[in-house]
């Protein structure tokens, strides 16, 4: 299937009006394809509260990203398609008896009767012991859903994931060639041809043949799990230009400082390269499926960080959440999502308004505001107008 090319400020004051502006994602659209029920599967982007217990010192509080004020509701780009369609917002099958993403402690509890398989830190390639780390596994969510029973031609699926499997890839890069070559050759890529490539010190041909194949096994996954059971309405979000998030531009100083400019450049073309190499293999595999709608959430994104004034974003590089007071393993700033209210972001002191924080794009270093979680909604709408799934 043909990917959507990312809409025009016009666009996005037209779909502002249809979907609606604000926390609640209200509105109502004409559900040309009579959906009735959304199914999520993917990573914090979609989690609509698996670690939402709210419980003092937690650190992480329903969603990733500002929370809603004492008797309000702060929507994801999911519960505001939902909405959009006119099918009921998507409960959590996965709650956590934990208070924030474990791999080792996370027990998780199932409610069949929910459509939301999504659990923050989820990955395609899930390199961790079986057990309870499985529901981080977005192909086993995608499983676990078909495992239910078959998808319904009125069920629309929202999928996401990819995002945390870059990551990792960059991070274990910056890493030393030791935890990148571990990463490379974890899943089922053509090993000995990435060996020979990391030895040569090739490492954006390495880089590109594990992203390739990771792509490979999401749409494996999907293929398999999704559509040969049934769903004929599958909406895939693919990776967007992680790079250009807060936490990796901290990164890519550090690199600045320790080498120079050109090499942070360098890195950068590469680490996007990899990131491309699976959208576009993503692209690919899909062409000419009618049942799929792949959404270029790259090509937005990356446009919403070149041109912010044109989507109403007046901050693109700062996130608007406090970091907490020492810094994390990794020397980066680390943010608490559960005292970051909508309430004591709008008391911050010395602001010219106490709506500043509507218009930044970042809640913390790699995660949106409501306003970047109300951009993807619209995004996506779009992408599922296009389609004629929904008008």
């Amino acid at each position: 299937m043909k990917q959507h090319k990312f809409f025009s400020y016009a666009a996005v004051i037209g779909l502002a009006i249809l979907i609606g502006f604000g926390f609640g994602g209200g509105g109502s659209g004409t559900n040309s394809t009579e959906i009735t029920a959304v199914k999520v599967m993917g990573d914090s982007l979609s989690d609509s509260g698996v670690f939402g217990s709210l419980v003092a010192g937690s650190g992480y509080g329903r969603i990733f990203s500002v929370q809603a004020s004492a008797g309000g509701t702060t929507s994801i780009w999911t519960e505001r398609l939902a909405t959009l369609v006119g099918a009921p917002q998507p409960c959590n099958f996965y709650t956590s008896t934990h208070t924030s993403p474990d791999r080792t402690l996370s027990t998780f509890t199932e409610t069949t009767s929910c459509g939301s398989f999504a659990v923050g830190d989820g990955r395609i390639n899930n390199r961790y012991p079986p057990g309870n780390a499985t529901p981080y596994s977005i192909p086993a969510q995608i499983a676990r859903a078909a495992s239910l029973g078959k998808f319904k031609s009125s069920d629309l699926l929202l999928i996401d994931g990819g995002g945390n499997d870059a990551a990792d890839l960059v991070e274990a890069f910056l890493d030393g060639v030791g935890s990148f070559t571990s990463v490379v050759t974890s899943t089922l890529t053509p090993v000995n041809t990435i060996n020979t490539a990391v030895g040569n010190s090739d490492f954006e041909t390495a880089g590109t043949l594990y992203m390739q194949a990771l792509a490979d096994e999401f749409y494996n996954s999907i293929k398999t799990d999704a559509l040969d059971n049934g769903a004929t309405h599958v909406s895939v979000l693919n990776i967007p230009a992680i790079t250009k998030t807060p936490r990796f531009q901290m990164m890519l100083a550090g690199v600045e400082s320790q080498s120079n400019a050109a090499t942070r450049a360098t890195y950068e073309a590469m680490f996007n390269v990899w990131i491309k190499a699976f959208n576009d293999r993503l692209a690919n595999k899909f062409s000419g499926d009618s049942r799929v709608v792949v959404v270029d959430f790259y090509s937005a994104f990356l446009d919403q960080m070149t041109n912010p004034s044109q989507y109403g974003l007046t901050n693109v590089t700062d996130p608007a959440c406090p970091a907490n007071a020492q810094l994390g393993q990794d020397g980066l700033p680390e943010y608490n999502f559960e005292t970051c209210t909508a309430t004591s972001l709008s008391a911050t002191p010395g602001k010219a308004s106490p709506d500043w924080w509507k218009t930044y794009a970042f809640s913390d270093g790699f995660h949106p505001t409501p306003n970047g979680y109300q951009l993807m909604s619209q995004l996506v709408a779009r992408s599922l107008t296009q389609a004629g799934w929904i008008k």
